[in-house]
């Protein structure tokens, strides 16, 4: 497995295993036979060794990268074999209730779990308390106390805690849980609306809307008043994002089992007690060349889809949770997040605009394959080891079996993508062609190789790339050709709306939901972003996150690298354009 340096970074940091001094004793390619061989002892013996070649494969060469749980635990001698990246909690209205799920998310997060929750059970400030005869806390009281709590306890050793924290459109506290982290504050949570679609209807007949606890109205408002604090706040900070609670249940494959909060990125709806673990296809990998046109390998892609899929199945037989109701809960549903990373990777290389129709269709086609190929697979799976035990209560019986009551999930991929080398996270455009990132490891300089080959293919002149590693876009600057412009387009020039639409085009084949940040300018407007939010709730999202440009302190800058970019490949990284993606 051949690393860039951002690559080696953070394997060394996160991911190898180390000696008592903390000195790096693995390679890459030792961990991927640690992780390849855990996986296959899932298998019956004789077919272990078989089924640990195909892991290892398409691990070693990225065309399948797991999640950072299942590198930084699964086969280490020294830890817990813990898979799972997601993880959703129940937190009841009791003191008792309260510390006791508090202890088991310090659980979870300590073997690098994140956890949601739904906090709408919880009294509002300000109420009575008959066996104390005092006054309720409050729901956003209990948030800081569980964002403190993480500050102690990092993720697998590696870094704090990361929750979402979500609260019901009609709970009275609605409005101060809106407006939590307008003025800085719970860094460890990222904060979502549970939106119904009565709600909605609401907003769009500017009707009136009862805050209710425990069934009983404590308030009413005006449906449109209460919108427009949720827009303010996610304008102003970026947070709250929004859940749609109807579209998560109508999908829910078990229906029994309600849905109604998900993991820290949004992506992966559960219900409380349930995990879920992740790995994502490289679509950087799938395109070939043929006569000068680049391809995809759809065969390769099934190939690879049904190897990921089964490697991820297997980690759950040989998981070992942090708390045993979460492995009977895990087991009883099966449920697996197979991704992608590197979409804009791909769309690059088939010269289609990320922003284009063109590019939303063929993205979609991407995950279409994937989907229905996963499906099969689990099928097959179902009748090779048997269904997922609730298959009698879901959506599948009688006639469909299944090994794993979910397949598909969108993750954002922030770290595994350092280790695939490629350039768009998930399916997120790439940031910028040139920035700076601050990591735990230093600030690294980043300036794209897909961007620097295709440059090399057009002679682009040197000077050009001067300009563009000082400003970090090649949007109108001289000696770039228009194609290239429209190709290498960054986060912040791409059209809000167009993030969207890519977002709603590929969760129509997601069968769990997608975590993906709709980027705004910092000159857009509360209205631009009211219409952004409206948008995704008659796209039929299951939620959505925005995030308004110096709305928060950043860890990225665009351009100004401090160093002389060159067409020529710099031996500090390993150029996945220079592996001729035409």
């Amino acid at each position: 497995m051949e690393l860039t340096e951002a690559g080696w970074a953070v394997f060394r940091s996160r991911y190898a295993q180390k000696d008592d001094t903390g000195k790096v004793i693995e390679s890459p390619a030792e961990a991927v036979w640690r992780i390849a061989n855990a996986a296959a002892l899932a298998e019956k013996p004789l077919q272990r060794a078989s089924w640990a070649e195909k892991f290892a494969a398409i691990i070693d060469q990225k065309k399948f990268i797991p999640s950072t749980p299942i590198w930084a635990n699964v086969g280490k001698p020294e830890r817990p074999w813990q898979p799972s990246a997601c993880f959703v909690l129940a937190v009841e209205d009791s003191l008792e209730s309260m510390y006791e799920t508090l202890k088991q998310t310090a659980l979870v997060c300590k073997w690098g779990g994140g956890v949601g929750f739904n906090f709408s059970s919880i009294r509002p400030r300000g109420d009575f308390i008959r066996s104390t005869k005092g006054r309720a806390s409050g729901v956003v009281e209990l948030i800081r106390l569980y964002d403190a709590s993480a500050a102690m306890v990092k993720q697998g050793g590696i870094r704090r805690g990361a929750f979402m924290g979500i609260l019901n459109v009609d709970h009275p506290e609605i409005f101060d849980f809106i407006n939590a982290k307008k003025e800085g504050g719970l860094e460890n949570f990222n904060l979502s609306v549970g939106i119904t679609d009565s709600f909605m209807e609401a907003v769009f007949n500017q009707g009136e809307w009862s805050l209710k606890f425990r069934g009983e109205t404590r308030r009413t408002v005006k449906a449109r008043d209460l919108w427009e604090a949720i827009v303010n706040a996610a304008w102003a900070c970026g947070d709250p994002g929004l859940i749609f609670l109807d579209r998560l249940q109508e999908a829910n494959p078990v229906p029994g089992n309600l849905l109604n909060a998900t993991n820290p990125c949004g992506e992966q709806p559960l219900s409380p007690g349930e995990s879920c673990l992740l790995g994502s296809i490289n679509l950087a990998q799938i395109v070939t060349a043929e006569k000068g046109i680049a391809k995809i390998n759809w065969e390769e892609l099934a190939a690879i889809t049904e190897v990921a899929l089964r490697f991820l199945d297997n980690l759950i037989d040989v998981a070992q949770y942090p708390l045993a109701f979460i492995g009977e809960k895990s087991r009883a549903t099966r449920k697996v997040g197979l991704g992608v990373l590197g979409l804009h990777d791909l769309l690059i290389r088939l010269r289609l605009p990320y922003d284009s129709h063109e590019g939303r269709q063929k993205a979609r086609e991407v995950l279409r394959h994937i989907r229905l190929t996963a499906y099969r697979y689990s099928a097959q799976l179902a009748r090779e080891k048997g269904c997922f035990p609730q298959w009698k209560d879901s959506i599948f019986y009688p006639t469909q079996p299944m090994r794993n009551a979910s397949c598909i999930t969108i993750a954002p991929t922030g770290t595994i993508t350092l280790l695939a080398g490629t350039e768009g996270y998930g399916i997120e455009p790439i940031f910028a062609v040139a920035y700076r990132k601050e990591t735990e490891a230093g600030t690294i300089p980043v300036f794209s190789s897909l961007f620097r080959h295709f440059c090399n293919q057009h002679r682009v002149p040197e000077r050009a790339l001067d300009e563009v590693a000082a400003k970090g876009s090649c949007q109108g600057v001289a000696g770039i050709p228009d194609q290239l412009q429209k190709l290498f387009k960054g986060a912040y020039e791409i059209a809000p709306e167009d993030h969207l639409a890519m977002q709603i085009e590929l969760q129509q084949e997601v069968d769990n939901a997608i975590s993906k940040t709709i980027n705004l300018p910092l000159t857009s407007t509360v209205e631009d972003l009211d219409f952004i939010y409206k948008r995704a709730f008659t796209g039929r999202l299951k939620g959505i996150t925005v995030f308004r440009a110096g709305s928060k302190p950043g860890v990225i800058t665009l351009g100004d690298l401090g160093e002389k970019p060159s067409l020529s490949c710099s031996s500090r990284w390993i150029c996945t354009g220079c592996e001729d993606p035409s």
